[in-house]
């Protein structure tokens, strides 16, 4: 099948290092630890991964395309923007997050209050109503 295609050494590690991901991705959506909505990212990440392993000339193409004359330069570029975009979409998460914990805490604080009121008003009742009334 692939006899017509020669591969080279490192084409093929990056073809094992990209279906590896793959199947690292899906057995943590299978087992729950991955989220679809965060996965989908990923899979692009191992598509983008093979696409650079079986296209030789891509990363050369692209890095000629942006002025950058060496391709390792412009493949160690895209990785930190792809980690400035994972930082950046994990710090937007983290502050919803944030922000929704606080808005549960103070309802808790609040439910917590209203329990505690509701408690000492029917001790208080309950207590009112043990307590016989003085003969008149």
């Amino acid at each position: 099948m692939f006899d017509d295609i020669p591969l080279s050494r490192i084409q093929i590690v990056a073809l094992v290092i990209g279906f590896s991901l793959a199947a690292v991705i899906f057995q943590l959506i299978r087992k729950k630890k991955l989220k679809e909505q965060y996965s989908l990212l990923w899979f692009l990440t191992v598509a983008v991964i093979l696409l650079l392993a079986v296209w030789e000339g891509l990363l050369s193409t692209v890095s000629s395309a942006i002025g950058i004359s060496l391709p390792s330069n412009a493949l160690f570029l895209l990785a930190l923007l792809f980690l400035f975009g994972m930082a950046l979409h994990f710090s937007m998460l983290v502050s919803r997050l944030t922000d929704q914990s606080k808005i549960l805490a103070q309802k808790l604080a609040l439910l917590d209050r209203d329990l505690r009121k509701e408690r000492e008003d029917r001790l208080r009742r309950e207590g009112d109503e043990g307590i016989p009334d003085e003969p008149s």
